[in-house]
């Protein structure tokens, strides 16, 4: 009964930390920065100028990814360069990217096979 009830918790604690990832994922530009980062380490001048925002947005959505394990930093003299802690993530993303393309593409069979019922 011990061992059922350890690997609840354990589970538990396991479910509790892929919210958190999520939680700072639910974001468009912290995506978008993930998906950048997925080719390597980036300065963040190079972030603002690619996703056109400013440093103080930039800095937001970075402290988020950092506290939610996703993103590390370092500074190289007046630079501060940014990375994925781990490249797996930026192959989550690209499943659920997957996932919804599939789903548009039911969406878009969906409706034209409505506009070809109401055509008829």
């Amino acid at each position: 009964m011990k061992q059922a009830n350890d690997d609840k918790a354990l589970r538990q604690k396991i479910f509790q930390l892929q919210a958190e990832i999520c939680k700072a994922l639910g974001n468009p530009t912290r995506m978008a920065i993930v998906d950048r980062l997925g080719v390597g380490e980036i300065a963040a001048a190079d972030l603002i100028a690619g996703l056109g925002i400013s440093k103080a947005n930039l800095s937001k959505h970075m402290t988020i990814l950092v506290h939610g394990g996703i993103v590390e930093s370092r500074r190289d003299g007046r630079q501060i360069l940014y990375r994925l802690i781990d490249s797996e993530i930026r192959k989550a993303c690209a499943v659920m990217s997957s996932v919804l393309y599939r789903r548009l593409k039911r969406g878009e069979r969906l409706a034209s096979a409505i506009d070809m019922v109401k055509a008829s």
